[in-house]
C-alpha cells in the first residue's frame, strides 16, 4: 500500500470514528435506575425542606409588611411553601440529573414538579378528605405511606420532566 493510500485510509477512519462519536453524543443517554431513584428520593425530601423554608420566609415577610389577618398569613405562607418546595425539588432533581456527562432542561423539570404537586393535592384530597387530615381509624403505617406518596409525587414529576429532556452535554 502506498503512503498516500495509508493517509487516505487513516483520514477516512478518523472521520468515521468522529461521526460515530457524534452520533453517540446526540442519542439520549440510557436511564440509570440509581440516578432516577436518587432524583426522586432526595428531590422529594428536599421539597419538604424547601416547603418549610419557603413557608417560614413568606410568613416572616407578611409580619414585616403589616399583614394582621391570620388567614392571609396562612395562605401567603402556604404559597411561599409551595414555591420553595417546588424550587427545592426541581433544583435537586436537576442537580442529580446533571451529574457526569448528562444534562436536561430545568424548565421541564420545574414544570414536572408542579404537575406532581397538583397530583399530590388530588391524592391528598382523595386519601385525607376535604379536611386534609387522616381519619381517626387510620393506622400509623397508612399515615406514613400517605405522607410519603404526597411528598414524592412532585419529585416523580420533576424526574419525568428532566429525563424527558435528558441528553449528553
Amino acid at each position: 500500500m502506498t503512503r498516500a493510500k495509508c493517509v487516505l485510509l487513516a483520514a477516512v477512519a478518523s472521520v468515521l470514528a468522529a461521526s460515530s462519536a457524534q452520533a453517540q453524543r446526540t442519542e439520549k443517554p440510557r436511564l440509570n435506575a440509581g440516578r432516577v431513584a436518587g432524583e426522586v428520593i432526595v428531590g422529594g425530601y428536599a421539597g419538604i425542606g424547601g416547603f418549610i423554608v419557603g413557608r417560614y420566609i413568606a410568613e416572616s415577610l407578611t409580619g414585616l409588611t403589616g399583614v394582621e389577618s391570620d388567614d392571609t398569613k396562612r395562605r401567603l405562607g402556604w404559597t411561599g411553601g409551595v414555591i420553595g418546595g417546588g424550587l427545592a425539588t426541581a433544583g435537586v432533581v436537576y442537580a442529580i440529573g446533571n451529574i457526569g456527562d448528562q444534562t436536561g432542561d430545568f424548565d421541564a423539570t420545574y414544570l414536572g414538579s408542579g404537575v406532581g404537586f397538583v397530583a399530590a393535592l388530588g391524592v391528598a384530597r382523595l386519601l385525607l378528605g376535604p379536611e386534609g387530615r387522616p381519619r381517626e381509624n387510620t393506622s400509623t403505617a397508612m399515615r406514613w405511606a400517605t405522607a410519603n406518596v404526597i411528598a414524592l409525587l412532585p419529585a416523580i414529576g420533576a424526574s419525568i420532566g428532566f429525563n424527558s429532556t435528558r441528553r449528553y452535554k
